[in-house]
């Protein structure tokens, strides 16, 4: 019996070890990989058109977010993408519960993102679009680099940052910026 249970054992740490390996693989090196063809544009027009639809996209998740949990949020009126220094306003609830909070995290970090990606991988591009609460030239220098779109997303263009606060749960968006 002792030969059978001894057996078991090994094998279920040969396995788990073996499993562990191949994540951690696939972790490390796929998921860094990102596609800057995926993201590259013509010309300012289409840059503009791109950041259009993230932001309609953004739209769209945050009221389909709102109307599943309405009780997380005191304001059911539809975000406007396109200035979101308003975010603050829909924030959710600080009695909200954690899955809630998960969740707007990962809408949030998710869509700004994407938006670092655009405007990362068009540098040359970005002084001829427009973007409230963005400056009219030198914006290329507010995605130039992880830290410096974190910078700009919390401190310029959004109220992110007071939307974590009252709601009283962080989002870690620095985790989230990926080139």
């Amino acid at each position: 019996m002792k030969c059978y249970v001894t057996a078991a054992v090994l094998s279920s740490v040969l396995l788990a070890a073996c499993s562990n390996g191949e994540t951690s693989e696939t972790d490390g090196s796929k998921a860094m990989d990102v596609s800057a063809a995926a993201y590259t544009v013509q010309d300012a027009a289409e840059l503009q058109q791109r950041i259009a639809a993230l932001n309609a996209e953004l739209a769209n998740s945050y009221q389909q977010m709102k109307r599943q949990n309405a009780y997380a949020f005191s304001d059911s009126s539809a975000l406007n993408a396109d200035d979101l220094t308003t975010l603050n306003v829909q924030a959710v609830s600080a009695t909200a519960l954690k899955p809630v909070k998960e969740n707007y995290c990962t809408v949030m970090n998710g869509y700004f993102n994407e938006l670092y990606r655009l405007g990362h991988f068009n540098l040359n591009l970005l002084d001829g679009i427009a973007m409230a609460n963005a400056p009219k030239t030198g914006l290329s220098e507010q995605f130039e680099n992880a830290d410096a779109f974190y910078r700009f997303i919390l401190e310029q263009h959004t109220s992110y940052k007071q939307a974590q606060q009252l709601m009283g749960f962080g989002c870690n968006l620095r985790a989230a910026l990926t080139p």
